[in-house]
């Protein structure tokens, strides 16, 4: 991917959606990575000379769907510092398929796209036949000290304490992936996907990565009753998903003997 470097007299900006940080993955897919393939697909946009928003560590992205050196990067640093006719004559508005607060607002369109996206980047012809539980390792340097448009990098306490006891009961009757999906690649997050059969993981571990799943793959979200958040839910529905929610206490709370239970009952039943 190209640096920053001074930019011609006559360049565009593609501008991504109205998120609230295009450095976070939820928002980063919806509002900026899959506007840009749609354009990608309609009427191109690489090897264009085009400048793209710094994602920090979502840049990795960028690669993994356009290639290497596709964009130029821009850093907030440059659009604060520097008078915006200098660098670009206009912009090019990303048509995002959420608000502003991430909620879908063009389902059909969002599940086209979907589509397309599945079909060029999750491998074909493998075997679904793992159950993935998604695990949250402690937020990425960038998003502590200082260098993230917002933070959002959660409690340092981030992973519920016995999701690998959760992992090894399921493990006892159908294949299991324990997996931190911050700690790999496009390529292999990918991968994972195309052989999971359901989707376990507390709300903002990857969780998004669900719409690229097989179509008939559930997804279980491990919840925090007092941020009734419907993100992962309307992204379901939208796709003709299954969907379950097990709702915790307090966001990092552990799994009860019983709800462990329950969450691998409805699990084996639908691996």
């Amino acid at each position: 991917m190209a640096p920053w470097r001074e930019a011609p007299s006559m360049v565009t900006y593609l501008k991504p959606g109205p998120a609230p940080s295009v450095e976070h993955f939820y928002h980063f897919v919806v509002q900026y990575l899959l506007p840009l393939f749609e354009k990608e697909l309609t009427d191109g946009v690489v090897g264009k000379g085009y400048i793209v928003r710094d994602c920090g560590p979502m840049n990795v992205w960028f690669d993994f769907v356009f290639g290497p050196d596709a964009f130029t990067i821009m850093s907030r640093e440059k659009f604060r510092t520097a008078p915006a006719w200098r660098f670009w004559d206009r912009y090019i508005q990303m048509d995002t398929f959420a608000d502003s607060k991430g909620l879908l607002i063009d389902v059909t369109r969002f599940r086209d796209v979907v589509t397309a996206f599945r079909e060029k980047f999750v491998p074909g012809g493998t075997t679904c036949d793992t159950v993935t539980v998604l695990d949250r390792g402690l937020p990425p340097a960038y998003y502590l000290n200082g260098s993230a448009e917002k933070a959002g990098g959660g409690s340092i306490r981030r992973s519920i304490s016995n999701l690998d006891k959760l992992s090894q009961m399921i493990s006892e009757r159908k294949p299991v992936n324990l997996v931190d999906f911050a700690e790999m690649s496009p390529a292999d997050q990918m991968e994972a996907i195309s052989r999971t059969t359901v989707l376990i993981g507390q709300h903002g571990a990857g969780l998004l990565q669900s719409i690229f799943l097989q179509e008939d793959a559930p997804l279980v979200e491990l919840k925090d009753t007092t941020k009734p958040k419907m993100h992962f839910r309307i992204l379901a529905e939208s796709l003709g998903r299954e969907y379950r929610a097990f709702y915790l206490d307090e966001r990092h709370a552990t799994l009860s003997p019983q709800m462990l239970n329950e969450i691998v009952d409805y699990v084996v039943d639908r691996a």
